[in-house]
Protein backbone atom coordinates (compact mmCIF):
# COMPACT_ATOMS: atom_id res chain seq x y z
CA UNK A 1 0.00 0.00 0.00
CA UNK A 2 2.84 2.54 0.71
CA UNK A 3 4.27 1.84 -2.37
CA UNK A 4 0.23 2.19 -4.71
CA UNK A 5 -0.29 5.72 -2.98
CA UNK A 6 3.08 6.85 -4.43
CA UNK A 7 2.75 5.02 -7.47
CA UNK A 8 -0.75 6.60 -7.97
CA UNK A 9 -0.18 9.91 -7.21
CA UNK A 10 2.88 10.17 -9.75
CA UNK A 11 1.05 8.36 -12.67
CA UNK A 12 -2.21 11.15 -12.13
CA UNK A 13 0.56 13.93 -12.31
CA UNK A 14 1.78 12.71 -15.00
CA UNK A 15 -0.78 12.37 -17.13
CA UNK A 16 -2.76 15.76 -15.88
CA UNK A 17 0.72 17.36 -17.32
CA UNK A 18 0.40 15.15 -21.18
CA UNK A 19 -2.75 16.06 -20.98
CA UNK A 20 -2.04 19.68 -20.87
CA UNK A 21 0.37 19.46 -23.07
CA UNK A 22 -1.71 19.00 -26.47
CA UNK A 23 -1.46 20.75 -29.19
CA UNK A 24 -3.65 24.10 -29.05
CA UNK A 25 -6.38 24.44 -32.01
CA UNK A 26 -5.48 26.87 -34.49
CA UNK A 27 -8.76 29.42 -35.26
CA UNK A 28 -9.75 28.83 -38.89
CA UNK A 29 -8.48 30.59 -41.74
CA UNK A 30 -10.37 33.46 -42.43
CA UNK A 31 -11.78 33.82 -46.27
CA UNK A 32 -11.38 37.18 -47.98
CA UNK A 33 -13.62 37.81 -50.48
CA UNK A 34 -12.35 40.86 -53.06
CA UNK A 35 -14.75 44.00 -53.46
CA UNK A 36 -16.15 43.62 -56.94
CA UNK A 37 -16.16 47.41 -57.38
CA UNK A 38 -12.30 47.85 -56.43
CA UNK A 39 -11.58 44.58 -58.36
CA UNK A 40 -13.49 46.08 -61.54
CA UNK A 41 -11.90 49.68 -61.47
CA UNK A 42 -7.78 47.98 -61.09
CA UNK A 43 -8.87 45.68 -64.16
CA UNK A 44 -10.25 48.68 -66.36
CA UNK A 45 -6.61 50.45 -65.72
CA UNK A 46 -7.46 52.41 -62.57
CA UNK A 47 -5.84 53.53 -59.06
CA UNK A 48 -7.92 53.14 -55.92
CA UNK A 49 -7.79 55.68 -53.20
CA UNK A 50 -10.15 56.08 -49.85
CA UNK A 51 -11.55 59.29 -49.24
CA UNK A 52 -13.06 60.49 -45.89
CA UNK A 53 -15.94 62.67 -45.45
CA UNK A 54 -18.46 62.77 -42.99
CA UNK A 55 -20.40 60.84 -44.40
CA UNK A 56 -17.89 57.69 -44.39
CA UNK A 57 -15.24 56.41 -46.71
CA UNK A 58 -15.32 55.91 -50.20
CA UNK A 59 -13.71 54.06 -52.66
CA UNK A 60 -12.70 56.79 -55.50
CA UNK A 61 -11.53 54.99 -59.16
CA UNK A 62 -9.25 57.09 -60.86
CA UNK A 63 -8.97 56.05 -64.65
CA UNK A 64 -6.28 56.45 -67.31
CA UNK A 65 -8.18 58.84 -69.00
CA UNK A 66 -8.49 61.25 -65.57
CA UNK A 67 -11.70 60.77 -65.01
CA UNK A 68 -12.13 59.98 -60.83
CA UNK A 69 -15.47 58.40 -59.51
CA UNK A 70 -16.86 56.70 -56.66
CA UNK A 71 -15.76 53.41 -57.09
CA UNK A 72 -19.14 51.47 -56.82
CA UNK A 73 -20.86 53.90 -59.69
CA UNK A 74 -18.41 53.28 -61.80
CA UNK A 75 -19.20 49.30 -61.74
CA UNK A 76 -23.33 49.79 -61.40
CA UNK A 77 -22.64 52.26 -64.86
CA UNK A 78 -20.26 50.06 -66.70
CA UNK A 79 -22.70 46.82 -65.67
CA UNK A 80 -26.47 47.65 -66.08
CA UNK A 81 -28.72 44.64 -66.41
CA UNK A 82 -31.70 45.57 -68.80
CA UNK A 83 -34.86 45.37 -66.78
CA UNK A 84 -37.63 43.07 -67.52
CA UNK A 85 -40.76 45.18 -68.87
Amino acid sequence: MKVLLPFTATLLLATVALVGCGEAEKPAAQVKIANPASEYCISQGGSLAIEKTTEGEHGICTLPNGEAMEEWALFRRDHQEEKPQ
